[in-house]
């Protein structure tokens, strides 16, 4: 039984990179000697028998074999023609009946000539079809048709290919053949730079191709895997395809067990394999196939018939070809060791290989490509581990009060001591759940993010497409044109859009004394103090004109005792008959509550200004031209505006971008706080952060109603499978109320009086509505005054009767006795 080609073997673990070339110079060939008796074998680099293929020989019994093997020693010609001749004089010379080793155009075409079967150790670069050569490698079409038959099945529709040769436009070609699949390929350099293949793989990442085959010598394999670790792209989804046939990347892949990498190995041998005696693993594969080839002849041997040369020649080919390959000429099946049948195995943690199927090219005697997956299979635990898990990510953020801030004394500081704010407490918090390790920058142009002209990304946004950074940390709003270019995590905060304006500085008057009062509350008050004093002068005439003993006030000396009661200062004089003295305590209750009321809503005046300002809400801003407004430019606030159907913001939006935006328009949020500090300004910003300068800075005011609600979330690059990770951490960060702790901490409570306040909480003068009712007691205090006047003047008429008469009757007993000066004063 003769052993038929190994298909390879799909391992998928942890990445590393091996790229071997076997193409030594080491041709054998094979002499009949009389008996097909004795053996010797000479490798052209190491003289005789190497101890590798010696111990491979006696492990699979081919050490003695019934013929002779020597070298042919292939040297430089000037010419193909004098190398193919020379290689004929020396075929024909010896009667050499099979030849082995690396392919060789020249001794193809020498050995096709002479029909002398040739077993080729590496692959047909021209895949030229020859009757007498026989492949031992896969070839590059079988690999292709190995990994279109797996992308069949999984149904993907995307893959990308990274080569560093020809080899590569080939497997490209194949791959294109498959018009139902997009192939997005990138060509590496034969040395690639970091920054060269980084910049492929971010690409890749925008492309959202999840789904690389790796074409390209072990150096860059190994830097291809060396940046999609940094870039976090190693582990699920991301899927890895590597061609090495002889097991050479193994040694690499173990050098990336910290982490979880989901990639897939077609390999002509076994993975992990160990070959008898061989040091270096570039040498397992030469060995394997040399010692096959070996194999094969000796099985071979006992079945020729013929004793002329060309005889056996001819009978070699035909039972090569019958045995290992039926009857198509075409040579795509290989030969291995193992006797079982082709198959790939997958790789999902530390190196614990899980079979889920195989792929045969000879199937029912015609060569078809076939996949055979196995079914109902039992995986492993699917659980990986964070990708970020005690690694160190770059953390972007933009410096934004109070999410990221430079301390006061930050130039004592280093590295991520030198930040502080939210944001910085945010990543801190995350980074101890998930066991790893950051470094904070700030983005060099200052921007969070918007789409150019020339497709290209700015900003944090752009430094996570670049694959600059891990992640961006800040308060980044989640949108649908930003969702396209990153992925977000679960938010961690929401956010409004609102108006930051300047608190307008209240108007100066000489006159402010009299603000307390209302200008009715005034005239009122002195309409008063003129009745007051009036009727006061009136009832003290009236009382004093009936007693000798009241002094009486003057005009002038009742007008003095009611404008110094109002004042509450001291006069000389003061009422003495009682109307005058009721009145009087109705005039000193009213002057009471109307100077304690005002003293009262003097200080609030003093102390709580109210703003008269015409900009009360964000659609009074829209229907005035006197106020600029404005945001920051390429920020999410400007895209709003630019993308709104509201009429009034679609308004606004004119004027920003169209009408003034050299006015509207900044760079920065400093450059739009100090915009608004000058005044006549305002500016359209995120709540959390406007809110955050009104604490801070009492000459800001924020504007409502709030509008736009979105949310922050942390930005990721596309396809990061840290994600879920990271938004986990945020759910539970925001179950134990460390976001809101965190809140609280970068956002207390406001000290400054809230000059934005509805009208009924504002200080506002008296209205003659407040002080009515002093005014309703100092009217009745005057109607009970006149009551008492009356009251007063008919009980003093009728007491001046009653002495009258009395004076009479005396009169008449004296009737001559007249008191002219009491008659008089009656009068």
């Amino acid at each position: 039984k003769y052993h038929k080609s190994n298909l390879m073997h799909t391992v998928l673990h942890h990445l590393q990179q091996y790229c071997i070339d076997i193409r030594s110079q080491n041709v054998f060939k094979f002499k009949k000697i009389s008996g097909l008796s004795g053996t010797y074998v000479i490798d052209k680099s190491k003289g005789l028998w190497n101890t590798n293929l010696y111990g491979e020989l006696e492990r699979f019994h081919v050490l003695y074999l019934p013929y002779t093997v020597l070298p042919l020693k292939v040297k430089t010609y000037r010419s193909q023609y004098d190398k193919m001749t020379k290689l004929m004089e020396l075929l024909i010379k010896n009667d050499i009946h099979i030849v082995i080793g690396p392919f060789d155009d020249s001794i193809a075409v020498v050995t096709e000539k002479l029909e002398i079967p040739y077993l080729a150790l590496t692959s047909n670069q021209h895949g030229r079809r020859l009757r007498s050569t026989f492949q031992l490698l896969p070839t590059l079409s079988d690999f292709s048709s190995a990994m279109l038959d797996l992308i069949s099945y999984y149904k993907w529709d995307k893959v990308s290919l990274f080569y560093d040769d020809d080899r590569g436009v080939d497997m490209l070609e194949k791959l294109l053949s498959n018009h139902d699949l997009m192939v997005k390929s990138w060509r590496v350099d034969s040395v690639g730079t970091d920054e060269q293949i980084r910049d492929h793989l971010v690409h890749m990442r925008i492309a959202f191709v999840q789904t690389s085959i790796i074409f390209c010598n072990r150096n860059n394999t190994y830097q291809i895997l060396e940046q999609a670790r940094s870039l976090a792209m190693m582990s699920i989804p991301y899927e890895w395809f590597f061609y090495d046939p002889g097991d050479q990347l193994v040694h690499i892949f173990k050098g990336f067990e910290d982490i979880t990498f989901n990639y897939t190995v077609f390999s002509l041998m076994e993975f992990n394999s160990h070959v008898y005696g061989v040091k270096h693993p570039e040498e397992k594969l030469n060995v394997a196939l040399t010692t096959d080839a070996l194999y094969i002849i000796n099985q071979t041997v006992p079945r020729l018939d013929n004793n002329t040369v060309q005889g056996i020649r001819k009978d070699m080919i035909n039972i090569l070809k019958q045995s290992l390959f039926g009857d198509n000429e075409e040579v795509n099946v290989y030969t291995t060791e193992d006797t079982t049948m082709p198959e790939y195995r997958k790789k999902d943690l530390m190196f614990e290989t899980l079979k889920i199927g195989r792929w045969v090219s000879y199937q029912d005697g015609m060569f078809i490509p076939r996949l055979q997956m196995t079914e109902n299979i039992e995986r492993g635990n699917k659980t990986t581990q964070f990708p970020l898990r005690g690694r160190k990510a770059r953390i972007v953020m933009i410096e934004e009060k109070p999410f990221t801030m430079h301390k006061k004394d930050h130039e004592k500081y280093s590295g991520n001591e030198r930040f502080e704010g939210y944001s910085v407490d945010l990543i801190t918090e995350i980074a101890n759940m998930l066991h790893f390790e950051f470094e904070i920058y700030l983005v060099h142009d200052g921007k969070f993010g918007t789409k150019e002209k020339n497709g290209e990304w700015n900003g944090m946004l752009g430094e996570l497409l670049k694959g600059n950074a891990t992640m961006s940390v800040a308060p980044l709003s989640i949108n649908s044109l930003r969702e396209e270019a990153v992925d977000f995590t679960k938010p961690f905060m929401t956010r409004y859009i609102s108006v930051l304006m300047k608190v307008p500085m209240s108007e100066r008057s000489y006159f402010e004394f009299l603000n307390p009062l209302h200008p009715l509350v005034w005239f009122c008050t002195f309409g008063a103090f003129v009745v007051v004093s009036l009727v006061l002068y009136m009832f003290e005439k009236v009382g004093a004109s009936h007693s000798k003993d009241l002094p009486g006030i003057s005009f002038k000396e009742s007008f003095w005792f009611v404008f110094g009661s109002l004042l509450q200062g001291s006069t000389e004089a003061s009422p003495s008959t009682l109307p005058g003295r009721i009145l009087t305590s109705a005039w000193w209750f009213f002057a009471l509550i109307l100077i304690s009321s005002y003293t009262a809503n003097l200080a609030a005046f003093l102390t709580v200004k109210k703003i008269n300002t015409p900009i009360k809400s964000v659609t009074d801003l829209a229907s005035q031209t006197t106020i600029r407004y404005g945001t920051v430019v390429d920020s999410g606030i400007m895209q709003f505006f630019k993308n709104t159907d509201i009429e009034h913001f679609a308004k606004m939006w004119a004027q920003m971008s169209e009408i003034d935006p050299q006015e509207s328009m900044v760079a920065n949020t400093s450059v739009g706080f100090n915009k608004v500090k000058k005044g006549n300004y305002a500016f359209f910003w995120d709540t959390a952060v406007n809110k955050y300068m009104t604490i801070k800075d009492c000459e800001f005011m924020e504007i409502g109603p709030h509008f736009d609600p979105k949310g922050f979330g942390i930005g990721v690059p596309p396809g990061a499978t840290y994600r879920e990770e990271l938004s986990m951490a945020i759910l539970k960060l925001g179950d134990a109320s460390i976001l809101h702790q965190l809140e609280n901490k970068w956002w207390p409570r406001r000290t400054c009086p809230d000059v934005t306040k509805p009208s009924a909480e504002e200080t506002s003068e008296l209205q003659i509505e407040n002080v009515a009712g002093v005014f309703f007691i100092l009217s009745g205090g005057i109607v009970c005054a006149a009551i008492a006047c009356v009251f007063e003047y008919f009980s003093k008429r009728c007491k001046n009767r009653e002495r009258e008469v009395q004076k009479r009757k005396e009169n008449n007993s004296t009737p001559n006795h007249v008191n002219h000066k009491e008659r008089e004063s009656f009068l």
